[in-house]
């Protein structure tokens, strides 16, 4: 129960509006991340291919300078390393990196940074001192590609990760490495810059829209709800008229709208029944106690003499009986519903039953000269029911069968095996029943008889008692009938 008090606070627009802009703007945030590290590695090994370009260009450019020169070249050092040198310092302003030249030991001959640092064909003050690993010449000398790329701060030598395109050439028989280098940060950064003042634009816009579709669909979404919430507040006070209406619904909300729709439906039938019912017991209950009442009075006060007074004490007995058999139907039909009446199995014998049953109208039977035919043709039949119970189901149709069969009528009796099932029918001739009213003759209180003629005696459950207890025993009962011909109650029960 104190799970039922707990109510979670806030309003479901609220709620759905910051769950969805949220989801929104998470998602925007995982796909603009995504992007950013796609494009980060894009770019990086963009650089490193830009990086290669420039170490092969350097590394080409000076093996066809000393091809082309050779004797200028080695007569002239000063003069050959000033040419390759302005080579270094062209390809280096144009990409913007640093390229050093190393002899074959690995130290640094030639230099330029990206600050514009140079030895003017030489090493310069800052590079001087400056040793690549042995690791990372090994590793250029060893590649079997023409190109060697490294990622990182080599061993400590930098503060921070580089990239680098890495040559390996021979002037002479003697071994040259072409490194060029650039930082990470100097590499990307303007990239990943412009890429954030873009997205953050795009992201802008993007969640501006979304706020606005957030706030559009959270408004649809709760409207059919607020909706049924009032619908359901009329239901609350008694009124079940309202319904709601599904053609702009989606499929989930219109199953919950159509479920609204038929508790309307039903709590509507359910409230008219009640009324019905109501009325019904107020009437039944009214006559034979008007009538007790009536009688009882005149003969405490003698307007009804000494003589009259045991036919007028007979009339009221009847009255009295009436008014137990209709509490008795009415406790049955209170346990049938509330589920309280439980079958009391067990096997018998329905051609004992309709027997020992036809013996107790027999003098009803003769009275109205009423024949009775199919005796002769029922199968033995035997079922696992409840007998008492489907003694009085048995009963009541018969006593249907006889009160509204005409004199000189006729009863027709059928009992049959059929696949898995026994199979009674109990026909009689006489007015008949509208298919209308076949549909409705199970309805509590129902009477096909309104003028009650025929009928006086009657409550209009027995039917209904009839039915639920033939369903509560997995049977089922059907009615067949024709006007002016006959009447046709026709119940199977399972065969166990």
């Amino acid at each position: 129960m104190s799970e039922l008090k707990k109510r979670r606070s806030g309003s479901m627009f609220k709620w759905y509006f910051v769950q969805t802009t949220v989801s929104v703007l998470l998602c925007l945030a995982i796909s603009s991340i995504s992007v950013l590290f796609f494009f980060l590695n894009f770019w990086k090994n963009d650089r490193l291919t830009a990086l290669n370009e420039d170490a092969l260009s350097v590394s080409q450019s000076v093996a066809l300078l000393v091809d082309e020169e050779k004797d200028s070249f080695y007569k002239d050092r000063n003069y050959a390393t000033q040419l390759v040198a302005n080579i270094i310092s062209t390809v280096a302003q144009s990409s913007s990196s640093e390229i050093f030249m190393l002899n074959g030991d690995g130290n640094i001959i030639i230099c330029y940074d990206a600050d514009g640092n140079s030895g003017n064909g030489n090493v310069c003050e800052i590079h001087e001192h400056l040793n690549f690993p042995d690791e990372i010449i090994a590793s250029v000398y060893n590649s079997p590609q023409d190109v060697h790329n490294y990622e990182g701060d080599m061993d400590g030598l930098f503060p921070e990760k580089y990239l680098l395109g890495a040559v390996k050439f021979k002037i002479e028989g003697n071994s040259y490495f072409v490194f060029a280098m650039q930082a990470e940060s100097t590499a990307l950064l303007p990239y990943t810059t412009e890429f954030l003042r873009n997205i953050l634009f795009a992201s802008t816009i993007g969640v501006f829209i979304s706020f606005i579709l957030a706030l559009l669909i959270s408004y649809r979404m709760v409207r059919p709800l607020k909706k049924i919430t009032a619908a359901t507040r009329q239901y609350a006070g008694g009124d079940f008229s309202a319904r709601i209406n599904t053609a702009d619904v989606y499929d989930e909300l219109s199953q919950l709208v159509d479920a609204v729709n038929i508790m309307a439906d039903n709590l509507a039938v359910l409230e008219e029944s009640r009324s019905s019912f109501v009325a019904n017991v107020s009437h039944e209950l009214k006559t034979p106690m008007t009538i007790i009442s009536g009688f009882v009075d005149g003969i405490l006060d003698g307007t009804i003499s000494n003589e009259d007074s045991a036919k007028y004490l007979g009339i009221v007995s009847d009255e009295v009986k009436r008014l137990s058999r209709l509490v008795v139907a009415m406790l049955n039909m209170s346990k049938i519903e509330a589920g309280k009446l439980t079958p009391n199995l067990s096997q018998f014998s329905l051609n004992d039953i309709l027997m020992k049953t036809f013996l107790g109208f027999e003098k009803y039977i003769e009275d109205k000269n009423i024949e009775i035919s199919g005796f002769d043709n029922l199968e033995e039949v035997s079922v696992t029911a409840d007998e008492a119970l489907m003694t009085q189901v048995i009963y009541n149709l018969i006593d249907n069968a006889v009160k509204f069969t005409p004199e000189n009528g006729q009863i027709t009796l059928g009992l049959i095996k059929e696949k898995k099932e026994a199979v009674l029918s109990i026909r009689n001739t006489g007015k008949g029943i509208s298919q209308e009213e076949c549909g409705l003759i199970f309805d509590r209180f129902y009477k096909v008889d309104k003028s009650r003629g025929l009928d006086a005696k009657s409550f209009g459950l027995g039917l209904y008692i009839v039915r639920s207890i033939i369903e509560l025993n997995h049977g089922t009962i059907n009615i067949n009938s024709e006007i002016d011909k006959y009447t046709e109650f026709v119940i199977k029960m399972p065969l166990h």
